[in-house]
């Protein structure tokens, strides 16, 4: 079970560079929660802080509020490591996703409506790609405000600040605590730093900055740090929230790690093997090869053309000729991992609709183009 987290994860060397370069310093912490699960023939219970809301920078980073194709990978990916676990621990495991925006849209200015959308979005699409050995869990799921009940909008927007009050008061910690965590723990530093990386481009239209960008850009960058600050005491209050109630878990982690206390999980592999920006704070590219690299909407609009499903902006692919078959009835659809679906676009068609000779050549040549995974072709009469 172990080797198969280990595979999903990656890692930064000790910045010391001791021997255990290479290795998973946290494997040893890992293995007791791991027999003790086992012990009790239950599927191994995994927690991953994330999937809080898209970006508040709707301009250079995402396309819209909702989950995306970037979002739909990621659930795969976790979802698929679950099944590689059932394939040798048959009781499996679960991936308990703690959507932690609730804990953090008001700090940079993210109405909690969009928040609730963006979960219920997640919730969907795990429903609708049959992920499920995934979980979500919202801060009052966790703070027990929701037990017996069923959570709806309204009761969630009721109970936002609440949770936000709870979580500060019982679990909170003080800027000079998290300042010394900085000092003394190199992945707490590098959550920090991460912050204030994200924050400087997702804070550029946000209402909590507006005031000091117009003064200078010295201000913006002050108030931006004092963001992440605050993103720190929060994001290690959520921590301390999820020891608490949930101490048993194998802790996952979106952010770069050495991997001491948690598994550092890429959400998207991507070609160049680098540490992907996570989905809600990026969009997804396609390449004709079939690739995926998770970018920033500003810096693919050229090259790339925006695709959309069911009216809602999907993800980016790159400009080719490779993907027009010259007929709108036709669609090329990517799906996880890194296949391509070439079908009908119009349900009437599936069985009836025949390819071309030329269109033909076109399959054959994606094909040969799509190397990072592989070209289906269905629903065709031929």
């Amino acid at each position: 079970i172990l080797d198969v987290l280990e595979r999903y994860g990656q890692h930064l060397p000790p910045s010391d560079g001791s021997e255990h370069d290479g290795e998973w310093l946290g494997k040893p912490l890992f293995k007791g929660k791991i027999l003790s699960q086992m012990e009790k023939h239950q599927a191994i219970r995994l927690i991953l802080p994330a999937f809080p809301w898209k970006s508040v920078n709707k301009f250079d980073k995402v396309t819209g509020v909702l989950p995306d194709f970037g979002e739909q990978l990621a659930l795969c990916r976790l979802n698929q490591m679950c099944e590689d676990i059932k394939k040798i621990y048959p009781p499996g495991a679960m991936v308990y996703i703690a959507t932690d925006g609730l804990v953090f849209d008001d700090v940079v200015g993210i109405p909690d409506e969009d928040t609730w959308a963006y979960g219920e979005g997640l919730v969907n699409m795990a429903k609708t790609h049959g992920l499920k050995n995934l979980t979500l869990m919202r801060v009052m799921d966790i703070l027990g405000y929701t037990a017996g009940r069923t959570l709806d909008k309204e009761l969630y927007l009721s109970l936002s600040q609440v949770c936000r009050e709870e979580i500060i008061a019982s679990y909170g910690r003080s800027e000079e605590e998290v300042r010394q965590m900085m000092k003394e723990d190199p992945d707490t530093l590098l959550t920090y730093c991460g912050f204030i990386r994200f924050l400087e481009g997702d804070l550029k239209y946000s209402p909590v900055t507006a005031a000091t960008k117009a003064i200078s850009g010295q201000q913006y960058r002050k108030t931006v740090k004092k963001v992440a600050i605050q993103m720190m005491i929060r994001a290690e209050s959520f921590t301390k929230l999820l020891q608490t109630h949930c101490p048993d878990y194998v802790r996952l982690s979106i952010h770069s790690s050495t991997g001491t206390v948690k598994l550092s999980v890429p959400l998207i592999t991507q070609a160049s093997g680098s540490f992907p920006k996570s989905p809600w704070h990026s969009s997804l590219a396609v390449g004709v090869d079939g690739s995926y690299q998770t970018v920033h909407a500003k810096d693919v609009r050229e090259t790339h053309d925006l695709v959309s499903t069911n009216g809602s902006p999907c993800y980016f692919r790159e400009k080719s000729e490779q993907w027009d078959f010259g007929d709108d009835d036709i669609v090329c659809e990517p799906r996880y991992p890194n296949q391509t679906v070439v079908r009908p676009v119009r349900m009437e068609l599936l069985g009836v609709k025949s390819l071309s000779a030329s269109q033909l050549k076109k399959l054959a040549a994606l094909k040969a183009a799509h190397t990072a995974g592989p070209v289906v072709a269905i629903g065709f009469a031929s």
